[in-house]
């Protein structure tokens, strides 16, 4: 989003300064020369980018004009440049699992997250919708994701759907500044009746290439989203549990407080009763408190 020059290493404070200031005049004047290019109301879109160059250059801007201000120095000045650059240009699929404990202090480590759970009986329409899906040639992410992952969420959704909804593909936001907003494949929450999500409680992920573990930091960035989404509507959640899956291996994560503990165990598609033993688990627990 922002095209800001790197400061030298040797800059003084004064020449850090200009530097952002610099970048700060080019996004005025590229969103000037849009403008005057493109009056039309249509290309409202078009001009949004340059808008939000604008906002962040003036951002840096000031931020750096305060701290120069206070005595602070060019690699100072530097530093925080780039914090607000990089987090300005993160959504929750950006984040590592480093980017979470170094941007927002939370610490990650492997816990065992459930006891020993009776599996439970998937329904037929489960077990048909599986068979069906294992006589078909594609076994891409992608089909995965649409023809396993989903008949899943479903079955797990009509065992509670007394107390809780989900949303497929919608956007929840806690924090844009932060990079906490983005589009999320499966949010389980308490049912209100409303379009609005309510207590996100369970944050779902497919993955779409690589192998699981380079999506947990994606994972862990929504479960803090809707951490902090709860806690900015009033309706605090101490724990919020996630997954990651690949439609074949379902991992499970659980925040509670400042603390990601992964779980030390992978479910698979063959052990479909005790994943769903696992997933019942959790909303019991929301159960009990929501």
């Amino acid at each position: 989003m922002s095209t800001l020059q790197s400061i030298p290493e040797t800059a003084s404070t004064l020449d850090a300064l200009r530097i952002v200031a610099a970048e700060y005049d080019a996004a005025v004047a590229d969103l000037v020369d849009k403008c005057q290019w493109n009056s039309n109301d249509d290309i409202q879109e078009y001009l949004h980018p340059a808008r939000k160059r604008v906002e962040l250059a003036q951002k840096v801007w000031r931020t750096s004009f305060d701290l120069a201000k206070n005595g602070a120095s060019a690699r100072e000045i530097t530093q925080t440049a780039e914090h607000i650059n990089t987090i300005a240009t993160m959504a929750y699929s950006s984040f590592s699992l480093r980017d979470i404990t170094k941007i927002f202090g939370v610490s990650v480590r492997y816990h065992g997250l459930f006891p020993s759970l009776p599996g439970i009986a998937p329904s037929d329409k489960l077990q048909a919708a599986l068979r069906l899906i294992e006589g078909l040639p594609s076994r891409s992410e992608k089909f995965k994701s649409e023809a396993i992952v989903f008949p899943i969420v479903l079955e797990v959704w009509e065992r509670n759907r007394s107390m809780f909804t989900f949303y497929s593909g919608d956007t929840l936001t806690a924090d844009s500044e932060q990079g906490l907003s983005g589009e999320c494949d499966f949010i389980f929450a308490k049912d209100t009746g409303s379009l609005v999500i309510s207590n996100p409680a369970v944050q779902i992920v497919e993955v779409k290439k690589d192998g699981i573990e380079s999506w947990l930091g994606q994972c862990a960035a929504q479960m803090l989203g809707a951490q902090m989404y709860n806690d900015n509507n009033g309706t605090p959640l101490e724990t919020i549990y996630g997954c990651v899956t690949t439609g074949d291996d379902w991992l499970f994560l659980r925040l509670t407080g400042k603390e990601i503990f992964v779980d030390t165990r992978k479910y698979y598609l063959g052990q479909i009763g005790e994943l769903l033993a696992a997933f019942q688990h959790i909303l019991d627990y929301y159960k009990a408190i929501l």
